[in-house]
C-alpha cells in the first residue's frame, strides 16, 4: 500500500465514490420499486434513526485519528500503535452501551415518536450495525492519517456491491410475508455490507504484512495511556459534536414533521408518504454530488493536520481554495441539470414523478451545501471544532423550529419541510465559512471565483436554450451536451487551473 497526494487520494475516491454512488442510486431505485412509496416511507423514517446511531458510533474516530496520526508523524510524541488500541477500547465500551440504549428505546420510540408501529422490527435490526461502523471508521481515520486512500476506498466500493445483491435478494424473499418485513431486510443489508468492509480492509493490511509495520513504526515511544485516552477524546468528542447535532436534528425531523402534518388533519400514512417522496427521492437526488465533496475533504485532514502543525497558512489556504473549487465543480454542473431536467432525472432514477415538485425548487438553493463538507472540515482540523458545533446547533434549532411553524401552517404545510431544510444548509456553510475567515487569512483568486460564476451562468443559459428550443429531442443527449460544453469550457479557459490540476495528477 502506497501514500497519495491530494490530487491523487481525491481522484481515487472521485472515481470510486462515483460508482459507489451510482450503485447506491441503483440500489435505491430498486429498492424504492420493490418496497413502493408505502415501503420507502417507512425505511426513510428509519434513517434519521440510522445517521444518529452512526454518529454516535463514529464518535469522530474518522478526523481524530486521521488527524492524531498525521500530526504525531510530525511531531513524534505519541505512540501510533498505542492510539489505534486505545480508540478501539473506547470503541467497545460505546458501542455496548449504544446496542442497549436502542434495544430498551426501539419500541417507545416507534410507537410514540415516529407514530407508525411498522418502523419498530426495522429499527431493532440497526443493533447489528452499531459495533461494525465504529471499528470500521477507526482503521479507515488510521490509513487516511497515513494518505493511504485506496484500500478503504474500495471496501466502500465492496460494501455498495454486497449491499445492493443481499437488500434486492431480502426484499424480494421478505415482501410477500409483509413490508414491515421486506424493509427490515433493507435494513440488514446495511450491516452486511459494512462487515464486508470491515474484512475487506483487515485482510488487505494483514495480507500486505503492512498493519505491523505502520503500527510499530513508533512503539520505541511510552505514552501514558490517559493522555492518549485525553487526546483521542478531545478531537473525537468534539468533532463529532456538530455530526451529531445534525444528527439529533434529523432524527427529530420526521417526528416534527409528522405532528405539524397531523395536527392540520392529515393522515399518518399520507405522512409517512410524503416524508418517503422528500427524503428518498427528492434529497436523495440533491445529495448524488456529496460524494465529491467527501472525496475531496478526506485527503484534506492529513494535509491540513501537517500543515497546520508546521504553521503553513499559506499550504492550509491553497488546499482549502481548492477543495472549495473541485465541489464548486461537482455542483455547479449537477445544479443546473437538476434544475432543467428535474421530471427526467426523477423519472429515470426512481421510476416515478412524486418528489418533482420538491426537486424544482430545491436544486438551485443547494449549491451552497456542496461547500459545507471542505469548510467544516478544516474547521475541524484547525481547532476550530466547538464553533462549528455552535453553528449547526443553531442551525439546527432553527431548521426544527421552522419544520414545525410552516408545516403546520396549511397554505404552506409540506413545503415547509423542504424550506426548512434548505434554509439549515445555506445557515450552517456560511456561518462556518465566516469562523474560518477569521481564523485563518484565506487568499482568495478573484479571477477563479469570477469565472466560476460566469461558467455557471453561461452553462445554465445553454442548456436552458437548448432544451427549449427542441434541437435534440432526446433529454439525455442534450443533457450528455450540455456535460461535454461545461467541461469544454472548463478546459479550455482554464478555469481555476484546472489544466495544473491535471498534470499533479500524473507528475507524481
Amino acid at each position: 500500500m502506497k501514500k497519495q497526494t491530494f490530487i491523487q487520494g481525491t481522484i481515487i475516491l472521485v472515481i470510486v465514490g462515483m460508482v459507489v454512488k451510482v450503485f447506491g442510486l441503483i440500489n435505491r431505485m430498486m429498492i424504492a420499486r420493490l418496497l413502493t412509496s408505502e415501503g420507502i416511507g417507512i425505511y426513510m423514517m428509519v434513517m434519521p434513526t440510522f445517521t444518529l446511531l452512526i454518529a454516535l458510533a463514529q464518535l469522530g474516530f474518522p478526523i481524530a485519528i486521521s488527524k492524531l496520526v498525521s500530526e504525531n508523524n510530525i511531531k513524534k510524541q505519541l505512540s501510533n500503535k498505542t492510539i489505534v488500541m486505545k480508540a478501539f477500547k473506547i470503541s467497545l465500551i460505546n458501542s455496548s452501551i449504544l446496542m442497549i440504549l436502542l434495544l430498551l428505546s426501539a419500541k417507545f420510540l416507534s410507537f410514540n415518536l415516529l407514530n407508525d408501529k411498522r418502523t419498530y422490527y426495522p429499527i431493532l435490526m440497526l443493533v447489528f450495525f452499531i459495533p461494525l461502523v465504529s471499528f470500521s471508521s477507526i482503521i479507515k481515520g488510521y490509513l487516511h492519517g497515513y494518505k493511504i486512500i485506496s484500500v478503504p476506498s474500495y471496501s466502500q466500493l465492496y460494501e455498495q456491491v454486497i449491499r445492493i445483491v443481499t437488500s434486492i435478494t431480502l426484499v424480494t424473499i421478505l415482501i410477500p410475508y409483509s413490508i414491515e418485513l421486506a424493509v427490515c431486510g433493507a435494513i440488514i443489508s446495511l450491516s452486511i455490507g459494512e462487515a464486508v468492509s470491515l474484512i475487506y480492509m483487515i485482510y488487505k493490511i494483514k495480507n500486505k504484512r503492512s498493519w505491523n509495520q505502520i503500527l510499530n513504526k513508533q512503539t520505541e515511544k511510552t505514552t501514558d495511556e490517559k493522555t492518549i485516552t485525553k487526546s483521542i477524546l478531545a478531537i473525537s468528542i468534539p468533532a463529532t459534536g456538530s455530526r451529531l447535532i445534525g444528527s439529533v436534528s434529523h432524527f427529530f425531523e420526521p417526528i416534527i414533521f409528522s405532528f405539524a402534518m397531523i395536527s392540520i388533519g392529515i393522515s399518518s400514512g399520507t405522512v409517512t408518504k410524503i416524508y418517503g417522496q422528500i427524503t428518498g427521492y427528492t434529497l436523495s437526488l440533491l445529495l448524488v454530488p456529496s460524494f465529491f465533496c467527501i472525496a475531496v475533504s478526506i485527503p484534506l485532514i492529513p494535509i491540513i493536520s501537517e500543515a497546520y502543525a508546521n504553521r503553513n497558512y499559506n499550504k492550509i489556504s491553497h488546499y482549502f481554495n481548492l477543495s472549495i473549487f473541485l465541489s464548486f465543480l461537482s455542483g455547479c454542473i449537477f445544479t443546473i441539470i437538476l434544475t432543467l431536467f428535474p421530471k427526467e432525472l426523477m423519472q429515470l432514477f426512481f421510476n416515478t414523478n412524486e418528489g418533482v415538485i420538491f426537486l424544482s425548487y430545491m436544486a438551485p438553493m443547494f449549491l451552497v451545501y456542496y461547500f459545507q463538507l471542505p469548510i467544516t472540515t478544516t474547521l475541524h482540523v484547525v481547532n476550530k471544532t466547538k464553533s462549528a458545533m455552535i453553528n449547526t446547533l443553531i442551525g439546527a434549532v432553527l431548521k426544527v423550529f421552522l419544520i414545525y411553524i410552516l408545516v403546520s401552517n396549511p397554505n404552506i404545510h409540506v413545503h415547509g419541510l423542504t424550506t426548512a431544510i434548505i434554509f439549515n444548509s445555506i445557515f450552517v456553510t456560511i456561518a462556518n465559512f465566516w469562523v474560518l475567515r477569521k481564523t485563518i487569512k484565506m487568499h482568495y483568486n478573484i479571477y477563479t471565483i469570477l469565472t466560476s460564476i460566469s461558467l455557471l451562468i453561461t452553462t445554465f443559459f445553454f442548456g436552458n436554450i437548448l432544451k427549449n428550443t427542441s434541437i435534440i429531442s432526446s433529454s439525455f443527449l442534450n443533457i450528455l451536451v450540455i456535460f461535454m460544453f461545461y467541461v469544454i469550457i472548463v478546459y479550455l479557459s482554464n478555469i481555476g487551473d484546472i489544466r495544473k490540476i491535471k498534470s499533479q495528477l500524473f507528475n507524481h
